[in-house]
């Protein structure tokens, strides 16, 4: 599948407005996409006018977006014209195939040159909720040749992963989301073990549950930038107690995040605060960016579960991994927790049990409990 059929794209796009975004005929559809990404793109072109709608496609080039970079103009990317806020403000629907492609080239901008590339993004969120727009992230625009050697995986394995989890009814993932669902709005403490020399003790503290399972629905989108969808998506999460965690929390599936990734990762817990870690790989750049943080990047975050059975080792989406638990440190403010310094960071095991208050929850790659 290194180029998408007609029927595979279309297939896609189906799923994606009716069943993740339900569409409405004469519904205005704009879809956002780069080269690699035009295959898909199309699909919705077409998927749009056969529901009755309005497709319009916004081409970004490759090529051209690095020229402007490389040639210093990385704010006129990073601020938009009114005809482009216009189109935004004149959507019901906003597909966004993820760009641009090449995450090596991406990882090595410097920070200040980022920031001016993504300006906009505040903004856009402001008038997306205000004009009530609908929308999701494509992950399929990031299997790409390039991108498959920067993360070291083969491209067909990923490619078929991000698929066939793309084109899945998101209904077939409720009942195991509800059943996570009521077992962390009712439980109180936590315990995750597995024989890697994982046993760590949190607790819950009865904060909101989320659930995405890329879909957009009115409760996602009572929720800061709830009217995104990741597709795929399929996790269930909770902001955790911040004062308690205790032992140790030893991945076996890599973290990827934005450009960087950990692997072979390790935190240790004693009296609700992290007292070591250590990783295989991408160390150096957690120290860095832990070192930076202000107070409340020792403490935990959250805890996740995975859903998904397509999934087994796409980069950017290892915590929807079916049974994998993730756990983190920092930041939880922005969904439910009281912590809201600039550092979020996690790890993911896959494999492992998790009890709610002496009760399985999650064995063995599945949901048990609940």
């Amino acid at each position: 599948m290194s180029v998408p059929s007609v029927a595979q794209a279309d297939l896609l796009a189906r799923n994606v407005l009716t069943r993740r975004l339900h569409l409405r005929p004469k519904e205005n559809v704009t879809i956002e996409a780069y080269p690699s990404s035009l295959g898909w793109a199309a699909g919705f072109v077409r998927e749009t006018r056969r529901l009755g709608a309005r497709p319009l496609l916004h081409y970004e080039d490759e090529l051209s977006y690095w020229k402007a970079v490389e040639e210093g103009r990385s704010a006129l990317i990073g601020t938009p014209g009114e005809h482009e806020w216009a189109a935004l403000e004149e959507s019901d629907v906003y597909i966004y195939f993820w760009g641009p492609e090449n995450i090596a080239r991406r990882s090595r901008l410097s920070d200040p040159v980022l920031a001016q590339l993504t300006s906009f993004n505040h903004e856009w969120y402001q008038r997306a909720v205000k004009a009530g727009v609908r929308g999701a992230r494509m992950s399929i625009a990031r299997v790409t040749e390039p991108n498959a050697k920067f993360w070291g995986v083969p491209i067909g394995a990923w490619r078929r992963e991000v698929f066939d989890a793309s084109v899945r009814d998101p209904k077939l993932l409720r009942r195991d989301a509800e059943r996570v669902r009521r077992a962390f709005d009712r439980g109180h403490d936590l315990r995750i073990r597995h024989p890697n020399g994982t046993d760590l003790t949190l607790a819950l503290a009865g904060r909101p549950v989320q659930v995405t399972i890329g879909e957009v629905t009115a409760k996602s989108r009572a929720t800061p930038f709830g009217l995104m969808t990741n597709v795929p998506d399929a996790t269930v999460y909770v902001a955790v107690d911040e004062g308690t965690a205790e032992g140790t929390f030893v991945a076996n599936l890599p973290t990827s995040m934005g450009t960087s990734q950990l692997r072979g990762g390790r935190f240790r817990f004693k009296d609700g605060r992290l007292v070591g870690s250590r990783f295989s790989e991408g160390g150096r750049s957690f120290s860095e960016q832990y070192r930076g943080a202000r107070a409340g990047r020792d403490r935990p975050s959250f805890v996740e579960i995975g859903l998904d059975p397509s999934i087994h080792r796409a980069p950017g989406l290892e915590e929807a991994v079916r049974g994998a638990v993730t756990a983190g440190i920092g930041q939880n403010s922005s969904f439910g927790g009281k912590t809201k310094v600039d550092f979020l960071a996690y790890l993911t095991v896959a494999g492992a049990e998790l009890s709610v208050d002496g009760r399985p929850l999650v064995r063995g790659g599945r949901v048990v409990g609940g």
